[in-house]
């Protein structure tokens, strides 16, 4: 099996290197890089199965090199964004250029790794036909979702919108990207159709504010799928 590489953009050299101590001690492979242009540049040569992004280096922010590896190279390769600055807005901003996650420093090395997996199991679950959380199960061939082994019935709209949650579990999710995603279409953020759907599906699905797997809300943004494994697990069927 190939091991896992990660991409580390990270100019502190002793944050870099208590990064790169804490993935090797995970089995995983990371290059580092210091500027916006040594990873761009490594990036149009090697492959990466994850990149790791400090906010802010000597030559600029990541507001332009998220865009250019969603653009570039797609949206299979989880980006986790790490920063000094963890004001709501800057964080709204990474997330809704395709960032992944984001954490906020001083670092704590244990929650980093976590999410990394956390990020990774989404990645390699997002075909799979078996998907499950806490007490709920979804065959995506089927098309059924059953909650403590009892089958739930849902719409169509419902039953796509879980299944995008729970491939993107751990992830803050905007409503224009759910419209999008699921929908497929293109409409002003006032629209009240995401925050109805997933009303409904709390409802139905009893995913509150309290539980193993919850439907949690960003006022002013979007939603996010959390279960008691940090950022979300997905497990095989077995």
């Amino acid at each position: 099996m190939n091991s896992i590489r990660i991409g580390l953009l990270e100019d502190d050299a002793v944050v870099a290197q208590m990064l790169e101590m804490a993935f090797a001690g995970s089995g995983w492979l990371c290059d580092s890089f210091e500027t916006l242009t040594d990873i761009k540049q490594a990036l149009t040569a090697l492959s990466y199965d994850l990149l790791v992004l400090d906010w802010m280096v000597p030559d600029g922010t990541v507001e332009t090199l998220i865009p250019w590896v969603r653009e570039s190279l797609g949206w299979e390769i989880p980006i986790l964004i790490e920063s000094l600055l963890g004001d709501e807005p800057r964080i709204v901003r990474a997330l809704g250029l395709g960032a992944n996650d984001y954490v906020v420093k001083p670092l704590r090395l244990a929650e980093v790794n976590a999410r990394i997996r956390a990020l990774l199991r989404n990645q390699r679950s997002t075909h799979r036909p078996i998907m499950a959380h806490g007490p709920y199960r979804i065959d995506t061939a089927q098309r059924e979702l059953t909650m403590d082994g009892e089958p739930v019935k849902l719409t169509r709209v419902e039953l796509d919108l879980v299944i995008y949650f729970f491939r993107h579990a751990g992830e803050l999710l905007s409503r224009e990207r759910l419209l999008a995603d699921v929908w497929g279409i293109s409409a002003p953020l006032e629209t009240r159709t995401v925050d109805y759907h997933v009303s409904r599906l709390r409802k139905k699905l009893r995913m509150g504010t309290s539980g193993v797997v919850m439907i949690t809300c960003m006022p002013g943004y979007g939603y996010r799928l959390e279960t008691e494994a940090a950022g979300g697990e997905t497990h095989p069927p077995g």
